[in-house]
């Protein structure tokens, strides 16, 4: 298993030329192609992972094998909005991406406790980083929805029902748009599946990829 961390995010550095998630895109196929990494691959993205997922395979679909992706950013909904991650501080958004924070022990692992100002600034980081990529439009797309139709890699779509940063309506649209996709809605779960609820979302992906 391979787990990039993205330019700008994490420990990595950030690249003065990547300006939006088409070039984010373009550098994890550059990755794969410099790790020598066989394709087509079975690839999961969460979030802004799967909004960057996505872009690739309308371009490259012998990049996959299956795809899954994850309470994926990309479309705009037609009703409500995307959560405004620049107006409120980042433990608020954080807060919010689980449907009850203080009840996950994974929420409470990573962020139950005050910050250290190392930790802090790495979240400022990652908010500056994904404004820089991802402001204007605000988290979306204006042309990924007309590119999915061209999809042709076996899609998973998982979303929390209660998620509260991407609307639920965002992944029925990818469903919409991306044929032969499927979308699994988890009960009592916000943006995070992964993590507010790893055991079903385990289940959910292992039974798409082996199956």
């Amino acid at each position: 298993m391979v787990v990039p961390s993205l330019p700008g995010y994490g420990c990595s550095t950030r690249p003065d030329w990547i300006m939006s998630v088409h070039d984010l895109a373009a550098w994890v196929t550059w990755f794969a192609r410099d790790l020598d990494l066989r394709t087509p691959l079975n690839v999961i993205g969460c979030s802004l992972g799967g909004w960057v997922a996505a872009e690739i395979a309308t371009v490259a679909p012998q990049f996959f094998h299956k795809l899954v992706l994850v309470g994926a950013m990309g479309i705009k909904p037609e009703r409500g909005e995307i959560f405004d991650y620049f107006l409120e501080g980042g433990l608020t958004g954080l807060r919010r991406a689980f449907h009850r924070p203080e009840q996950s022990s994974e929420f409470m692992r990573c962020w139950g406790t005050e910050w250290s100002p190392e930790e802090a600034d790495l979240v400022e980081q990652h908010r500056e980083m994904t404004c820089r990529i991802a402001w204007k439009p605000y988290m979306h797309s204006l042309t990924l929805r007309h590119l999915l139709p061209g999809i042709v890699t076996p899609t998973l779509l998982v979303w929390g029902r209660e998620d509260a940063i991407t609307p639920l309506e965002c992944g029925e649209l990818y469903q919409l748009a991306i044929p032969r996709s499927r979308l699994a809605v988890i009960e009592h779960c916000g943006h995070m599946p992964e993590m507010e609820q790893p055991v079903e979302f385990a289940q959910l992906v292992e039974n798409f990829l082996i199956g």
